[in-house]
């Protein structure tokens, strides 16, 4: 739609305003949580990375999908992706240098990533509106927009996941900012896992090849809830979480 602002790319910007805001808000909350400045630092160093990882495997993986579909194409984004391999890459070099080097449990990250992501993914759910991808199927209703690209109208579906994920991101970082609370993932994964399952039947641009009847990205929508639940039954059990910032009081004072 408005692919380009002044000489600039716009889903870049939109990118790069997302990873702003979400290393923002990790800050504020590992400022407000811990006076371990050199621990907080370290997290935060290792967070930019993840994001610069997780892009790389966003596209690694949208690569991997069009092969599926028998379509060479390099360059795409697909955000389970990066998501994924982020994780992974986050979860890894935590325990590495990390843990080891303060001995502060992932734990206490875990409170306030839902925030962070969903709120970044917003930003560029914007960029995507901005780059004409991931809309939607036809429609002839008042909501519909026209692409340059299209002869028809389509839903916005880019927006109307932007707006559900800012409504989501406020509320993650509200009960992680103000209520430390526990659940902020789980919360995060069953809320987005139900979200884009149920967008995808809306989704008009190339879904990739389906497996047992489902697109690829409602299947990870299914594993995304089902941890969600996993989660909540852990933390209810009390396997994960003995206090929000044990661990955080417990590194300050080795």
């Amino acid at each position: 739609m408005f692919p380009n602002l002044w000489i600039f790319d716009t889903y870049s910007i939109c990118l790069v305003v997302g990873v702003f805001v979400a290393i923002l808000v990790l800050y504020q909350y590992l400022k407000k949580n811990t006076g371990n400045m050199q621990y907080a630092y370290s997290v935060l160093i290792l967070a930019t990375l993840t994001i610069l990882f997780g892009i790389l495997s966003a596209t690694l993986f949208q690569y991997i999908f069009n092969l599926l579909d028998g379509i060479n194409e390099f360059g795409a984004m697909t955000f389970y992706g990066g998501l994924i391999g982020g994780t992974g890459f986050f979860i890894l070099f935590y325990f590495i240098f990390i843990k080891k080097k303060y001995n502060i449990s992932i734990l206490n990250i875990v409170i306030i990533a839902p925030a962070c992501i969903a709120l970044a993914h917003a930003f560029g759910r914007i960029g995507c509106f901005a780059d004409g991808c991931c809309y939607g199927i036809e429609t002839d209703s008042f909501l519909g927009v026209k692409f340059p690209f299209l002869d028809h109208k389509v839903y916005p579906t880019q927006l109307f996941e932007s707006a559900f994920l800012f409504i989501l991101g406020g509320l993650l970082y509200y009960l992680a900012i103000k209520k430390n609370n526990k659940y902020t993932m789980p919360i995060y994964l069953l809320s987005y896992g139900v979200w884009r399952f149920l967008i995808e039947f809306i989704r008009g641009d190339d879904r990739g090849a389906r497996l047992f009847g489902l697109y690829p990205a409602q299947v990870i929508s299914i594993l995304l809830v089902l941890a969600g639940i996993i989660l909540i039954i852990l933390i209810i059990k009390k396997v994960l979480f003995k206090e929000p910032n044990e661990e955080l009081e417990k590194g300050e004072t080795e």
